[in-house]
């Protein structure tokens, strides 16, 4: 057996044991390798173009009286090809599918919300935000230490400890004076 046959064989069998992993550990080798956020180098493109590499190299070696110079050309094209077929057939599309309904606390502020308990000048209310999630409540204070009444529509400013620190949006008050 030739250096490049063995080449051929390791990439392979490496390929084939990374997808066993993954399949019985439940993705989570590939999770972390997936923090890599270059579209074209995810692992399951890397692992499936080398294992396309490996496996092509195999055959044409064993199967064909090819140069080995050729096999090599035709191996890369294989493993290439069947990788980017990956990830216009299925990486691509699934990255389009995926939608997230959750969201992080740093994502409010600059929310606009509406008091739903009135917030104490030194104390804590509730505060109703709309999310792509649907609708949330948080403990709030108010940011000036000033009461807001219930119904009042808030902005929140910053978020600490989990509470909303909030301050009456402008329009209230223009709606106030009419």
């Amino acid at each position: 057996m030739g250096a490049l046959e063995t080449v051929f064989l390791v990439c392979l069998v490496a390929g084939l044991v990374y997808a066993l992993v993954t399949l019985l550990l439940g993705d989570a080798i590939s999770d972390m390798l997936g923090e890599l956020h270059l579209p074209i180098f995810q692992p399951i493109l890397l692992v499936s173009g080398i294992t396309a590499f490996g496996g092509s190299g195999f055959l044409l070696t064993r199967l064909t009286d090819l140069p080995m110079a050729a096999v090599l050309i035709i191996a890369i094209f294989i493993g290439i090809s069947l990788a980017m077929a990956a990830y216009f057939l299925w990486v691509k599309p699934m990255n389009k599918a995926e939608t997230s309904t959750g969201y992080s606390m740093n994502q409010l502020p600059g929310k606009i919300g509406e008091v739903g308990t009135t917030i104490p000048a030194q104390g804590l209310g509730e505060v109703l935000v709309s999310m792509v999630s649907g609708t949330t409540y948080h403990m709030a204070a108010s940011v000036d230490g000033e009461q807001i009444p219930a119904g009042m529509r808030v902005v929140v400013v910053e978020v600490r400890d989990h509470v909303l620190y909030v301050t009456p949006f402008p329009d209230n008050y223009e709606k106030g004076d009419e």
